[in-house]
């Protein structure tokens, strides 16, 4: 049974979970964030960001886990929090149905989306062995339309097994701002981000990502670490995964690539959210600065 829950409605417009995503006995992971930029025409882009740790309650932790999904061709993209088996194959499997066409139809409507995302993920969620069921948390964000008409939305999807399974609709603000925090580190990464909220630089992209880069460096969860994960959607094209340049290695989806080719359709970041040269890892010439803020 699907339940739609009512509309996140916070001073801030921002969801805001300080409890911890629970895992399993097994696995858990933990801090995730979505966000929304606006500029002087409208919404713009909103994106996913995650840690890349999963802990064990019986002790250990694992730096490399994936917990961000998004279609290739079409503009949808998750993140999740909280038991890790289930969600992690259910929307690599579902990533590849929307892609393949097997979604609802050309339907662009984000009610019927988040109900066949929500169907495929609570079926599967149904016949997991009921000795291993846990808590798990998805954010899911599709964007309708494109170009100057298109409009981005946020479902916050939980799946438990003490209760149905529920679907929230976050409220996009007019401005950049984040829109949800999720997982045991929320508690930190709000603090970060009332930090940076109050700097000459609050209000924008960058300072959303960077506070959240100083919650995950800063170790004060336990549950979250690694390097950070990033992914958006803009009003055209496909969604984007970021490859990620934290203490002087790239990232992609939490796997160290320092190896690897460094194809052009890649864009790479750092934790200030500067455009960032692959080869160099430093901040790619002509890109826009983005120094830190006194203070911080």
């Amino acid at each position: 049974m699907l339940r739609r829950a009512a509309p996140q409605r916070q001073q801030s417009q921002t969801l805001i979970l300080n409890r911890g995503c629970i895992g399993s006995q097994h696995a858990r992971m933990t801090s995730l964030i979505s966000w929304i930029g606006v500029d002087s025409r409208g919404a713009s882009s909103a994106y996913i960001a995650s840690d890349s740790r999963i802990t064990w309650s019986g002790g250990g932790a694992w730096d490399h886990a994936r917990k961000l999904f998004a279609c290739r061709q079409r503009p949808h993209i998750f993140g999740y929090c909280g038991d890790v088996v289930p969600p992690t194959h259910s929307l690599s499997q579902l990533t590849e149905l929307i892609d393949s066409g097997l979604g609802p139809g050309g339907s662009q409507n984000i009610d019927t989306y988040a109900e066949y995302v929500t169907s495929i993920l609570d079926s599967a969620f149904r016949t997991y062995p009921m000795t291993a069921k846990a808590k798990f948390e998805v954010l899911y964000c599709m964007r309708d339309g494109e170009g100057m008409t298109s409009r981005f939305h946020l479902r916050h999807i939980t799946f438990s097994p003490d209760a149905a399974t529920s679907i929230a609709s976050v409220q996009m603000p007019p401005h950049s701002d984040i829109i949800a925090v999720l997982g045991s580190g929320s508690g930190g990464v709000r603090q970060s981000l009332n930090k940076w909220k109050a700097s000459d630089v609050g209000g924008t992209s960058r300072a959303v990502f960077s506070a959240f880069c100083d919650a995950l460096r800063s170790g004060d969860d336990q549950q979250s670490g690694g390097p950070p994960q990033l992914m958006g959607l803009r009003r055209k094209s496909a969604p984007h995964t970021f490859g990620i340049v934290w203490k002087q290695h790239r990232y992609f989806y939490g796997t160290g690539v320092d190896k690897a080719a460094s194809p052009p359709g890649v864009q790479w970041f750092n934790e200030r959210f500067e455009i960032c040269d692959p080869a160099t890892l430093v901040r790619r010439q002509h890109a826009q600065p983005q120094p830190r803020p006194a203070g911080i």
